[in-house]
């Protein structure tokens, strides 16, 4: 089976729409959701396309791409020797009165992290245990950049939240590996300035609610109107939002002479996103839609 693993992790650096199809809700275009929590999710059909394309722009040998992600044409010959998961949520960016914006993560997310990386065999001694005591109406902060001073708060979208702080140690070690497993970016370096924790239940009425939600239209050119029917809103997942994946490599079902093992296929997969690739997922590319950064963590 699968021999070798590793973690993707995607920083959107502009507002994405990975796509569902039409909905019966006020939005009519509806962002990628889990059905059991309603976080956002990026579905790994998409996310293994967009990088089997990315291989065929970086690797000329198309035989290469199709060995390891397996053939465009007769598909029952041999299968990819690759498996990708559909990107959880990590962190998702808020508006914060003090700091410009938050970058908020709860109990259960930290929970998932934490099996998920534990079951590629990386960080088992990783210790969340401070951070998943947390209620509705406080926020767990990693500094003083986000609290209202005199106050002892946060304010985090239209709501206020009492900031609490726990022990330097831990604090510091848990914002550091979160810093190592993100791409890197200005932003990311100073991930402590920003970094809140709040309940589970107040991170999934945040990203259910403070989501970006924007009216498109298409103008008639024999008008310069507004075309019959053409009015629609889309709700698209905001820059700066977090994401991982799991990514398992096994033992190529056909081998040429280079790619012989699980671990050849895993070097060359890695070397895809050599200094944080960038990609582009799901539509709107051509309005600017959907481009993240991604880092190969292994």
């Amino acid at each position: 089976m699968y021999k070798k693993s590793g973690v993707l992790t995607f920083y959107s650096e502009t507002p994405v729409h990975m796509g569902t199809g039409q909905s019966v809700s006020y939005v009519d275009l509806p962002i990628q959701r889990e059905r059991h929590t309603s976080f956002p999710v990026l579905w790994s059909s998409g996310i293994k396309g967009v990088i089997r394309d990315l291989a065929s722009r970086k690797w000329p040998d198309k035989e290469k791409v199709e060995l390891i992600f397996g053939p465009e044409s007769e598909g029952s010959e041999f299968a990819s020797c690759i498996s990708i998961t559909d990107a959880k949520i990590l962190l998702y960016p808020v508006r914060s009165l003090r700091g410009v914006f938050a970058w908020i993560t709860c109990p259960l997310v930290l929970r998932r992290l934490k099996d998920d990386i534990t079951s590629v065999g990386l960080n088992k001694d990783l210790n969340i245990s401070e951070f998943l005591n947390v209620t509705d109406g406080e926020a767990l902060v990693f500094g003083d950049d986000l609290i209202v001073k005199d106050k002892n708060e946060v304010v985090l979208e239209e709501f206020v939240f009492g900031a609490r702080k726990e022990k330097e140690k831990e604090l510091e070690n848990f914002a550091e590996f979160l810093s190592g497993f993100l791409p890197n970016n200005e932003l990311t370096s100073e991930l402590k300035k920003h970094l809140v924790i709040v309940s589970d239940n107040v991170f999934k009425d945040f990203v259910n609610y403070a989501v970006e939600i924007r009216t498109r239209i298409r103008i008639d050119q024999a008008k310069g109107t507004v075309k019959d029917g053409a009015l629609f809103s889309e709700e698209l997942i905001p820059s700066e939002s977090v994401f991982y994946s799991l990514v398992f490599v096994g033992e190529p079902f056909k081998k040429d002479g280079k790619l012989n093992s699980a671990d050849d296929v895993f070097n060359e997969v890695k070397s895809l996103f050599e200094g944080n690739g960038l990609i582009q997922l799901g539509g709107d590319e051509t309005t600017g839609k959907g481009y993240m950064r991604v880092k190969f963590y292994s």
